[in-house]
C-alpha cells in the first residue's frame, strides 16, 4: 500500500511539475512574441530616424542653393552697379 501511495504522490508531483513546466513555455513564448513586437517596433523607430535624417540633409542641401543663389545675385548685382556708376 506505501508503494502505491508513494508511487501516486510521485505521479501526483510529476503532473504538478509537468503543468509548470507548459506554464513557463507559454510565458516564455509570450515574452518571445513581445520581445519580437519591440523588435519589430524599434525597426520602424529606426527607418524613421532615417528617413527624418534624410529629409534633413535635403532640407540643408536646399539652404545651400539658397545660399549659393544669394550669392550669386549679389555678384551680378554688385556687376550691374559698377556697370552704372
Amino acid at each position: 500500500m506505501d508503494v502505491l501511495l508513494a508511487n501516486s504522490s510521485f505521479t501526483t508531483e510529476f503532473g504538478q511539475f509537468i503543468r509548470e513546466i507548459e506554464q513557463f513555455i507559454r510565458e516564455f513564448g509570450q515574452f518571445i512574441r513581445e520581445f519580437g513586437q519591440f523588435i519589430r517596433e524599434f525597426g520602424q523607430f529606426i527607418r524613421e530616424i532615417e528617413r527624418f535624417i534624410r529629409e534633413f540633409e535635403r532640407f540643408i542641401r536646399e539652404i545651400e542653393q539658397f545660399i549659393r543663389e544669394i550669392e550669386r545675385f549679389i555678384r551680378e548685382f554688385g556687376r550691374f552697379i559698377r556697370k552704372t556708376i
